[in-house]
């Protein structure tokens, strides 16, 4: 029989007798036999079946766990990419993402009806919520668990069984996250008997020392860029080059280039204009964007902030341009996993807008040597009440290890559309020959930890002398009991319940052996 026809009949002859006629049954769309047949049934039909799997006779409709169990199979190598094999002919885009989508919703449908059929409860797996407080019940480490599978679920709930299912593939992701949290916790304890590490940074002594280099070079560019842009001046006047410029100004529909960014930027096309190169530039673009992108946008900016009057005890965060962060970075071999108390000491400036008085704290992004931003979202953001004139410490709590960088960055506040911002900060500069005034001051940063765990018991011996640490129930027996004795000694009747006959004589017995 023609295996594609023997897997339609296998679907839908069983699709027919279903016991779930009047509710919404868990088949594969029919669509989909076509890119099943031509990419999947070569090698696992019923006469090849390779790695044992033998398409041809799973049926359409998903109505026991050895099914459920195959086609979840499907899902996970087609999902993965690791079917079909590189060498082997692709399924379009298109069809295979649509396959994959139908797939998943019948699984889910699938999981949902298997699981309610005789009344059997439906393994699932952790969400990310239970694994991540599961590990750090059982380890003290807090991990981030943005790699394990996203949480399904029904409504408001993530703890559904039909939507918590597994692929062999997210099974090693909750290992390897597992395995991390054992790792670090192992590395904690090994830590324990280190001193805690205090380390401050003078922000005075790292912000504004580069920023007083990066001005530097941008004066020495600017000198080289003048000296260029003097050469390009002299070859606009030439009568040869009229025609040129004429051209200039049409294509950037332009009446007037002095001073203007496309003469400069076109200066190549002029007869007689300098060598870019001898100037330390690439080309003419490079030497005009050295003072566009440069010099012009950010030297005014820079200089106003590091003649501000507490430059010399701190550092003014900056939100438009230049080193907008204070980057907080231990030596990596002196920390220890654990968590550790950041503490900030800031004030905001007075009368700046109260809107900026905010800090964010995250960690740093090092792409193509930005000093600005972060590597995803912040860790967390405050509030600076404090001033210039009295400045507050702001404490929080950062953790150090299971995957997370080992350095910390603090920035002003950023808005959400940061091109709007930008193009603010220009008409901003108009106004005060620099760009945005300062609104945070922040005076040092400190990082300290890690910090001892409360719950951790400190080891010690203590020695027990049993003779010397009676129990006061025992010395009331005792007492009783000689009190008896001697009553009985005397010949006087001593009434005593029978239950505590046995207690009395035990404790006799005792006392005996201790005064012997």
């Amino acid at each position: 029989m023609n295996g594609k026809v023997a897997f339609l009949l296998a679907g839908f002859g069983l699709a027919g007798t279903s016991v779930y006629a009047d509710e919404p049954q868990a088949i594969v769309p029919e669509k989909h036999l076509d890119l099943m047949y031509d990419h999947c049934m070569d090698c696992h039909n019923a006469d090849t079946r390779k790695g044992k799997v033998n398409l041809e006779d799973l049926p359409l409709e998903v109505n026991t766990l050895q099914h459920a169990e195959l086609w979840q199979k499907v899902l996970d190598v087609m999902n993965s990419g690791e079917m079909p094999p590189e060498n082997k002919r692709q399924p379009e885009k298109e069809a295979k993402a649509d396959f994959l989508e139908d797939l998943a919703k019948t699984m889910v449908l699938a999981r949902k009806k298997l699981s309610d059929s005789g009344g059997r409860i439906t393994m699932r797996r952790l969400n990310r919520r239970e694994y991540h407080k599961t590990i750090e019940s059982l380890t003290g480490v807090s991990l981030t668990v943005d790699s394990l599978p996203a949480d399904g679920g029904a409504g408001s709930f993530d703890t559904v069984g039909a939507s918590q299912f597994i692929s062999s593939d997210q099974f090693e992701q909750y290992l390897e996250l597992g395995r991390t949290a054992v790792d670090e916790a192992f590395a904690r304890h090994a830590s324990m008997d280190r001193k805690v590490l205090t380390f401050r940074v003078e922000p005075e002594k790292t912000v504004n020392v580069e920023s007083a280099k990066w001005m530097k070079r941008l004066e020495e560019a600017h000198q080289r860029f003048l000296g260029w842009k003097a050469g390009v001046d002299k070859a606009a006047l030439a009568p040869e080059n009229q025609q040129v410029l004429e051209q200039i100004r049409k294509k950037y529909n332009v009446t007037d280039l002095t001073n203007s960014i496309r003469l400069y930027q076109n200066a190549d096309l002029l007869k007689g204009t300098p060598d870019a190169k001898k100037f330390g530039f690439k080309d003419s673009n490079d030497a005009e964007f050295s003072f566009r992108g440069g010099y012009d946008r950010t030297y005014a900016y820079q200089k106003h902030y590091a003649e501000l009057p507490l430059s010399d005890r701190g550092t003014y965060l900056k939100l438009g341009w230049g080193i907008q962060r204070i980057v907080i970075s231990p030596p990596a071999d002196k920390l220890a996993p654990g968590e550790y108390k950041l503490r900030i000491r800031a004030g905001s400036v007075k009368g700046s807008d109260p809107n900026r008085h905010y800090i964010q704290i995250g960690y740093p992004q090092r792409n193509n040597d930005v000093p600005a931003g972060f590597a995803g979202k912040p860790i967390s953001g405050h509030q600076v009440n404090g001033t210039t004139d009295n400045p507050e410490i702001i404490e929080t709590i950062v953790k150090i290890g299971s995957g997370n960088p080992n350095e910390f960055a603090i920035q002003e506040r950023q808005p959400e559309d940061r091109d709007l911002y930008r193009k603010q900060f220009y008409r901003i500069k108009k106004e005060t020959g620099y760009g945005y005034p300062p609104a945070v001051w922040i005076d040092w940063a400190e990082l300290e930890g890690p910090i001892r765990d409360k719950r951790t018991i400190d080891s010690s011996i203590t020695r027990v002398e049993p003779e010397k640490t009676i129990n006061p129930a025992n010395e009331k027996i005792i007492k009783n009991a000689e009190a008896a004795r001697t009553d009985l000694n005397n010949g006087k009747k001593v009434w005593m319940r029978p239950p505590n006959l046995r207690r009395i004589r035990q404790s006799l017995l005792r006392y005996e052996r201790r005064t012997a």
